[in-house]
């Protein structure tokens, strides 16, 4: 971490030192506070983030493929509340893992109210999965009432709209089981089931390619992935049950998982477990679930003490400490890119400046090398995704950020304010 944290900074100084004029021509228009704020968080602080990720990447070990010599029982816990569509393809996943453990299957239904609950017990009829009842009072109720069940040593859970890829737990558990003993959480690797629906999920389908698996991959190699989703990841249960399992949130898997690396655990990533997601196929419905993830952003600040926890080591504090920046980052775009757009209108590149198309070179060179990896990764477990769409990979680069940007800084806000929490 120390190479890529310095060669990010020199990169730092670098640009604000060629860019003073650039910022110098915006004060012109809109004064120095709002030149400056414009500049740090549109490109210098995302240059130092693309630099320190890109370095990350690069300076990363190769893994040694490891194989457990005896696969360990697994517990699955999957919370479902109106799925009755999906939990069948779900389960039958599952069912189909080539994985010589164990594999205990317990379905949580949260108070159903589509006949989730009545499929369930007609797929129950060989007694290969365990369902539990619950009134609807929310995931991590269901995944607390799940854990009071699990009696292996490991534990993962899966949404009940994810289905698994056929050597995905294999693959997880190997990536624990192997691991330092300090290591008591993997996420795993998740894409984009419904890809082909319309342009709303041939977007996230990139942002889950490139975006969320990079992040995951370059944090995963400091053992300090922030984020072990519910959507599909395993643990070690003493030390869920330790923590007292999943906290009333929003962000249940994000407070999980720093709660963990809080108490001197450490955190890591599967990046060939492989597991595939329905995503949401309307703006509104992506809004609000961005709008949810950064609210559990917030909600994890809230609930972890990063400054003054001795435990939490110097990694993941400062991967956490990054986290601050994304707001200021998002209200910077809002503003950067509308004014950028009038004054092109105009015939004026003052937004178009050289940092800004260094910064974009830089975002380029590094979704190549997070590409080069994903498909590396997928190589191992004989898995190609669908050809992706090109266009959706322009707007992705370009404006995806920037559309996003209005619902999570509506979702920090309301969890800073304490608003009513919508599930």
């Amino acid at each position: 971490m120390a190479l890529a944290f310095i060669i990010s900074l020199l990169y730092l100084i670098f640009a604000t030192c060629i860019n003073i004029n650039w910022i110098q021509d915006i004060a012109c228009y809109f004064g120095y506070p709002l030149a400056i704020y414009l500049v740090t968080f549109v490109a210098l602080i995302p240059g130092f983030i693309y630099v320190f990720t890109l370095i990350s990447l690069l300076c990363s070990k190769k893994e040694r493929k490891k194989h457990q010599k005896e696969e360990c029982d697994v517990t699955i816990l999957i919370p479902v509340y109106n799925a009755k569509r999906t939990i069948k393809k779900v389960v039958d996943s599952i069912l189909c893992q080539k994985y010589r453990g164990k594999i205990h299957i317990i379905v949580i239904d949260d108070g159903s109210a589509d006949g989730t609950l009545k499929l369930l017990k007609s797929m129950n009829c060989d007694c290969k999965i365990k369902v539990l009842e619950t009134c609807h009072r929310g995931k991590s109720y269901a995944l607390n009432e799940g854990l009071k069940h699990v009696k292996t040593d490991y534990v993962i859970t899966v949404d009940s709209d994810t289905y698994l890829h056929p050597l995905a737990v294999k693959c997880i558990m190997n990536k624990l089981v192997n691991s330092d003993k300090k290591v008591v959480a993997t996420a795993g690797s998740i894409f984009v089931q419904n890809d082909r629906k319309n342009f709303v999920t041939k977007l996230q389908q990139w942002d889950y390619t490139l975006g969320i698996f990079g992040v995951k991959m370059y944090q995963g190699s400091y053992n300090s992935t922030l984020v072990a989703q519910g959507a599909f990841s395993a643990y070690k249960t003493k030390q869920i049950k330790e923590i007292g399992g999943w906290q009333p949130c929003v962000g249940e898997d994000i407070v999980l998982t720093w709660n963990l690396l809080s108490k001197g655990y450490q955190t890591n990533f599967a990046k060939n477990a492989v597991a595939f997601t329905e995503v949401p196929d309307t703006l509104k419905d992506l809004f609000r679930q961005r709008k949810r993830w950064a609210r559990g952003m917030i909600e994890a600040f809230k609930h972890t003490k990063i400054i003054t926890s001795k435990k939490l080591n110097i990694k993941s504090k400062f991967l956490m400490c990054m986290n601050i920046l994304f707001p200021f980052i998002d209200l910077a775009l809002l503003i950067f890119i509308p004014l950028g757009i009038i004054f092109l209108l105009f015939h004026n590149n003052l937004f178009m400046g050289f940092l800004t198309l260094l910064v974009i070179l830089l975002g380029m060179i590094l979704c190549l090398v997070i590409e080069i990896k994903r498909r590396n990764a997928l190589k191992e477990v004989e898995c190609k995704l669908e050809r992706r769409s090109i266009l959706a990979f322009i707007f992705y680069t370009l404006l995806y950020a920037f559309i996003l940007a209005p619902s999570c800084l509506t979702g920090y806000i309301k969890e800073l304010v304490n608003t009513k929490k919508e599930w």
